[in-house]
């Protein structure tokens, strides 16, 4: 396997900068794209989405199973031998990220939690929508805490009660854990990027890493906390820094190590407020987790996002230098790669998704073909759960079969 760093690397231009270490050959090589934060992604406008698969995996040995816990009721997840584990037995996330509830208006594609007033938050159709994933075999969401929703609001207005939004959210979760699906929530989701600094951070924390942790700190039903969506994506600070990993800017190292140190501190208080909940941080890419810097002591389980060539301002692996071979080449080399790291760990792809829209190179036979190539990849690679990425209406019918089939 191509290792990070060594023999054989090579250095290569590209856009009028230079990678510093490149694995593949060089024929694989691809020029990079300048790519955005995912939430320019066309969102899906309701949710029949999604995933159906087969009932969880069982222990092998002469131990007795343990007993399943009644309906409703989540027993916790752990992080133990390098895989997820609940009540003893072998766990794999089967999910969606969860990004505003079916039937929402154009023009309101996001949880909000009835904080936007020009938006209504329909309490009954999130149940509604959890039931509906539950039949789909769906046992988890991963849903986003928009920072100016609960605390970030109150920088602007002290007055501001993020409490409302609070009870919304405990309903989401309520619904949730009423229906067997365990929700990983993205604690810092929508925070400027260009905050990402000390003096940053001690405003997050005050106004809403601790205040939000706090409320949900020991409650059932959580897989853990998702730190930060994608901070190795800094395009919306400079497009050279899309990938944060450009040694070639000098402007990209810094914010590397700024928003590292940002990391750290956020791991640091969310373990010290809700002890013994797994931690990770959803990176655009998996090579984040140990280029430019080793930030896998982070975190209990890694995840990362996985957009193989389509659409263009989503990762394209297929176009990014260090990857470069596609689906599922990219995928093996990503999960493996981590597998590689000290004190091996559970790997979760936290999104992944193909659009079928006219625009696109698949149409919706492709979409279920490669989705469940990728299903099949993480599976054989040793991957741990595949959270799908919504991106056009429809999608349970798109691909709904494609779980099915497992």
């Amino acid at each position: 396997m191509c290792q990070p760093y060594g023999p054989g690397a090579e250095r290569v231009p590209r856009r009028g900068w230079t990678i510093s270490t490149v694995c593949l050959p060089a024929h694989e090589l691809r020029q990079p794209r300048p790519m955005s934060h995912h939430r320019l992604r066309a969102p899906a406008r309701q949710l029949p989405i999604l995933l159906a698969l087969a009932a969880a995996l069982t222990l092998t040995g002469a131990a007795a199973q343990p007993a399943p816990p009644p309906a409703g009721v989540l027993s916790p997840v752990a992080v133990a031998e390098s895989e997820f584990r609940v009540a003893g037995a072998p766990f794999e996330a089967r999910g969606v990220n969860y990004i505003h509830p079916s039937g929402s208006p154009a023009g309101c594609p996001e949880l909000h939690f009835g904080a936007d007033g020009g938006c209504p938050w329909d309490r009954a159709a999130v149940a509604a929508d959890m039931a509906h994933l539950r039949g789909l075999g769906v046992n988890t969401v991963r849903i986003f805490l928009n920072y100016y929703v609960f605390g970030g609001a109150r920088a602007a207005d002290p007055a501001y009660d993020m409490g409302p939004a609070l009870a919304e959210l405990d309903a989401l979760l309520d619904s949730a854990r009423a229906n067997e699906i365990y929700v990983l929530p993205v604690l810092l989701a929508k925070f400027p990027q260009e905050a990402m600094s000390e003096a940053g951070y001690e405003q997050a924390g005050a106004l809403h890493v601790a205040p939000v942790v706090r409320h949900l700190a020991g409650r059932p039903g959580l897989l853990g906390w998702d730190l930060f969506n994608e901070p190795d994506i800094g395009s919306p600070i400079d497009e050279r820094c899309w990938d944060w990993d450009n040694a070639d800017f000098s402007l990209c190292p810094r914010l590397a190590a700024d928003r590292a140190a940002f990391l750290a501190r956020l791991a640091a208080d969310v373990r010290a407020l809700d002890p013994g909940r797994p931690l990770t941080i959803g990176m655009g890419f998996a090579k984040s987790y140990f280029r430019p810097a080793d930030l896998s002591g982070l975190v209990d389980f890694y995840s990362f996002h996985y957009y193989d060539d389509d659409p263009f301002d989503s990762g394209r692996y297929a176009e990014h230098w260090y990857y470069g071979a596609g689906l599922p080449v990219d995928l093996k080399r990503a999960i493996v790669e981590l597998h590689m790291l000290p004190g091996r760990k559970p790997v979760l792809v936290s999104e992944l998704g193909f659009p079928s829209d006219p625009d696109s190179p698949r149409d919706a036979a492709m979409v279920r073909r490669d989705t469940r190539r990728s299903l099949e990849s993480i599976r054989l690679f040793g991957g741990d759960g595949m959270l799908v990425w919504p991106f056009v209406e429809g999608l349970d019918a798109q691909i709904g079969a494609v779980f099915v089939e497992q």
